[in-house]
């Protein structure tokens, strides 16, 4: 049965879903604007030298300061805008909060390190898939420009560094998004729907999309599904930033050692696994699956 549930302003929660999307394309559009605006003070160049230069290794404390803005004006405000709206505590609302066990936080640890090596091989599916030379060529070019971008935010010299990568890439992202996703878009699809699993598969979907790498959709959708269904389970937006921050340390700690012992981070970030690794990692994943069922309190209904 549909959630219709009013509130002061009279906007349901099917309604606030629409909301939560329009605030993200305005987010999007501000976060833009302020970018260019971050770029002329931090490097004192217009915006016509601004594309020719922001894959430049020098500009990488600029880039990372837009990216960082940009994601908090588009995933970070607006889901705590229409909480605010749909209720009078908004951190409620997108269930942040709640206690953490020791058997939780390492069955959520040990979730991400099996779903990063299973999704990580599902782009061996999405690379079998015959595409057309223009669609290959188009699709591999997005791919460049992205890990252009990861090269230049990723300039890591020593331990200092790292601690800022942390934080930059792996931290904040794994907090604005998932505040986004799961607290904003997935909760306000199950209260519309009531339905678990449409909220979590329309969720991985939109979230995977929105990455626009199409040899990383599989990927990034597996990686969603499961940070949707800890999301569910726990009910606590905590356990998926968690699990999502996990995810982002270990790719941050893998360009790291590449760096540091001078290999190339473009050959070797998506090293795939042997497919017995694989299926052992699927066993794993399973009974830590089920050891995090066990550890909180709240299922799925």
């Amino acid at each position: 049965m549909e959630q219709e549930l009013r509130n002061r302003f009279g906007i349901s929660d099917k309604a606030g879903l629409f909301l939560l999307i329009a605030l993200m394309g305005a987010g999007a559009l501000v976060g833009s604007l302020g970018g260019v605006l971050v770029w002329k003070g931090m490097t004192g160049e217009g915006m016509e030298h601004m594309q020719l230069n922001i894959s430049n290794p020098a500009y990488a404390n600029a880039v990372r300061v837009i990216q960082t803005f940009l994601s908090i004006c588009m995933f970070f405000v607006p889901p705590f805008v229409v909480a605010r709206m749909m209720q009078k505590k908004p951190m409620e609302y997108l269930q942040w909060g709640g206690k953490f066990s020791v058997q939780m936080i390492l069955s959520t640890i040990m979730i991400m390190i099996t779903t990063l090596v299973i999704a990580n091989q599902l782009s061996v599916v999405m690379e079998a898939i015959p595409l057309s030379k223009n669609l290959e060529l188009y699709f591999k070019e997005m791919e460049d420009k992205y890990m252009q971008q990861i090269e230049v935010m990723s300039q890591m010299k020593g331990i200092p560094d790292l601690l800022i990568s942390l934080v930059v890439m792996a931290a904040l992202p794994a907090i604005v998004e998932e505040v986004f996703f799961r607290g904003g878009f997935q909760n306000m699809m199950f209260r519309s729907t009531q339905n678990i699993w449409v909220s979590v598969i329309i969720t991985s979907l939109f979230f995977s999309a929105i990455h626009f790498s199409y040899y990383g959709f599989l990927s990034r959708l597996a990686l969603s599904i499961v940070l949707g269904l800890l999301y569910a389970y726990s009910r606590n937006l905590w356990v998926p930033i968690l699990a999502h921050f996990v995810n982002n340390a270990i790719a941050v700690g893998q360009v790291y050692y590449l760096r540091s012992t001078g290999q190339s981070v473009v050959d070797n970030i998506d090293d795939k696994f042997p497919w017995p690794a694989v299926f052992l990692m699927v066993i794993m994943f399973y009974f830590s699956f089920e050891r995090f069922r066990k550890s909180v309190k709240h299922g799925i209904e």
